[in-house]
């Protein structure tokens, strides 16, 4: 099943990476963000299937409270991708229903295996 994704990261190269995975297993991505304010004016402007999310944006900005709104207002589900998940952020998440959490660096087979278990 393709998805459109959008991808939120801070790191340039990473966030290449990732599109990069994401587009080799079939997926489209149709948005970019470095920061949650970017993100979320592109989400408001073509909602995406699901959005993956680092949890320390650009400009200091909380890609939770991001995933949190995305999935408030516009029914957006987010899978994590980040270095600094704790038990604690996994809890505070639980609310939003993620997809998942992948720590860093992220590969084709755990990217996929995590697309994989959206329906």
């Amino acid at each position: 099943m393709t998805m459109r994704i959008m991808v939120v990261e801070d790191d340039a190269l990473i966030a290449l990476d990732i599109c990069g995975l994401l587009e080799d297993l079939g997926h489209e991505v149709i948005a970019e963000a470095a920061d949650a304010g970017a993100a979320w004016d592109l989400a408001e402007d073509d909602k995406p299937d699901l959005a993956l999310v680092d949890i320390r944006l650009a400009k200091n900005t909380d890609g939770g409270k991001l995933a949190q709104k995305l999935y408030d207002q516009l029914g957006v589900r987010s899978l994590f991708v980040s270095g600094s998940i704790t038990d604690e952020f996994r809890k505070a998440m639980a609310a939003i229903n993620p997809i998942g959490f992948l720590g860093k660096p992220v590969t084709r087979r755990t990217l996929g295996d995590a697309l994989a278990a959206v329906h």
